[in-house]
């Protein structure tokens, strides 16, 4: 067994864990550079009278999502790494 067999094994048997994990990655990252993207649209900012206040509240809010996406990855990556190490001890005591 090679490693691309290997590796071809493991995505096969944790397709789900690994769909989960890619899901919840993108979504994040998603939801972060679309809040962001508003503060550089032109039509948003002139369709808003105070520019300034508009501005400012949303890059305070860009750095509220960006804090809690932060915090959203580092637990996802820590939940990710602990179903692969169960998942890891099971495999090399059944086979």
């Amino acid at each position: 067994m090679n490693l691309v067999d290997l590796s071809w094994r493991n995505m096969k048997r944790n397709f789900r864990l690994y769909t989960i994990y890619f899901i919840s990655m993108f979504v994040g990252v998603v939801i972060y550079f679309t809040f962001s993207g508003l503060m550089f649209n032109k039509d948003v900012v002139a369709a808003i009278q105070n520019k300034e206040n508009y501005k400012m509240v949303i890059s305070l809010a860009s750095v509220i999502v960006f804090l809690f996406i932060v915090f959203f990855i580092l637990y996802a990556n820590s939940f990710f790494m602990k179903q692969r190490k169960k998942n890891s001890a099971c495999i090399y005591f059944t086979e």
